[in-house]
């Protein structure tokens, strides 16, 4: 899975056109038989009416071009978060139909939240330093944690937070990459 991880990022990091070109290459690479390659055209306008709770002016331009991508890649086996602005202490901007079904949350309930409305009892507090160094210092970190669905059960999720760059350069918000590896029962 760090593999498909690790591809996923790099193809949210490109330009539309590059992801564009690239996405097939990603689907046949690693079998996202669930992924549409090749949607037919939206328009921006269409993507966010059929998403819930998402009004065209609540996110920022950079961000509608990363919540655009994350529509194509909604059902890839990890899920995908967009948070930030950093400054606003990261609240969810957008997460993904594989996110939203491994936490149970829909994204009403999540929209304006900042993930830590995950955590619980369980929940590794040196994991949730090494986030927060990440976010303090703009790096990238992958931890393993104890989080909690909507309906109160933990599981063990791989997270990836990666800072994402607006257009003047500055770190604006945060993509975050998620794969449940474990149950309480596990």
């Amino acid at each position: 899975m760090a593999e498909l991880r690790d591809a996923l990022i790099e193809t949210m990091l490109l330009d539309d056109e590059r992801f564009r070109q690239r996405l097939p290459g990603l689907v046949e690479t690693h079998q996202l038989r669930t992924v549409d390659p090749h949607p037919a055209d939206e328009s921006p306008a269409d993507i966010f009416q059929n998403l819930d709770a998402l009004k065209l002016g609540s996110v920022t331009a950079f961000e509608r071009k990363i919540i655009r991508k994350m529509v194509r890649l909604g059902t890839a086996p990890l899920g995908l978060t967009l948070t930030g602005p950093a400054y606003q202490d990261n609240p969810l901007r957008y997460a993904t139909q594989t996110f939203r079904e491994m936490t149970g949350y829909s994204l009403t309930a999540l929209r304006g939240k900042n993930l830590r409305l995950l955590q619980g009892p369980a929940t590794d507090l040196e994991a949730v330093a090494t986030l927060q160094e990440g976010i303090d210092i703009w790096e990238q970190r992958t931890v393993e944690l104890w989080n909690y669905r909507a309906d109160g059960t933990r599981f063990k999720n791989r997270v990836t937070i990666v800072p994402l760059t607006g257009p003047d350069g500055s770190i604006t918000n945060w993509l975050g990459v998620q794969k449940a590896i474990g149950t309480a029962d596990s």
